[in-house]
C-alpha cells in the first residue's frame, strides 16, 4: 500500500469516528441555522448535528499531523471542523462566518456523495495546493457570510 493510501485509510477512518461522535452527541439547527445552511448550498440541513467542545479533537497520529502542519494546516487554533453532516466548533468561537464556511463543506461532502468520496479530493488537493489554496477550501471562504 502506498504512502497515499496509508494516509487516505486512516484519516478516513478517524473522519467516519468522528462523524459518529458528532451525530450521537450533537445538536440539531434551529431554524437560522437551516436557512443559513441552505444559504450557501446545503442540500439537507436537518441532517446536520453540531457538537461544541472545548478544543476540536485532532489526529493523534504523529505522520499525519506532521505532513498536515507542512501544507499550513493544524497551524494555529482549528475552530471548526466538518465531516459530512456533522460540525465540531470550538466554543467560545460560534460565528456566523465559521457556520457558514463549515456548512459549505457540508454541501461540497453532499456533492462528493459521501465522506471518503470528499476526503480523497481534500486530501489530494491539500497536499497539492496547500491548505489555504485548496480549490474546496477557497470555495467554502467565498461562502462566508460575515
Amino acid at each position: 500500500m502506498s504512502r497515499y493510501q496509508d494516509v487516505r485509510a486512516s484519516v478516513a477512518r478517524w473522519a467516519n469516528e468522528q462523524y459518529r461522535i458528532i451525530q450521537d452527541a450533537g445538536t440539531e439547527l434551529n431554524d437560522a441555522g437551516v436557512d443559513l445552511a441552505r444559504s450557501v448550498g446545503v442540500l439537507e440541513p436537518t441532517r446536520i448535528r453540531v457538537l461544541l467542545v472545548d478544543e476540536v479533537p485532532i489526529m493523534d497520529d504523529p505522520a499525519i499531523l506532521n505532513l498536515a502542519k507542512s501544507v499550513g494546516m493544524m497551524n494555529g487554533s482549528v475552530l471548526g471542523m466538518t465531516f459530512g453532516h456533522s460540525i465540531y466548533i470550538a466554543r467560545g468561537f460560534k460565528s456566523v462566518r465559521l457556520y457558514s464556511h463549515e456548512f459549505r463543506h457540508v454541501y461540497q461532502y453532499e456533492t462528493f456523495g459521501s465522506l471518503e468520496a470528499f476526503m480523497d479530493e481534500y486530501i489530494q488537493q491539500v497536499l497539492t495546493f496547500g491548505y489555504s489554496k485548496a480549490p474546496l477550501e477557497l470555495d467554502a471562504k467565498e461562502f462566508e457570510v460575515e
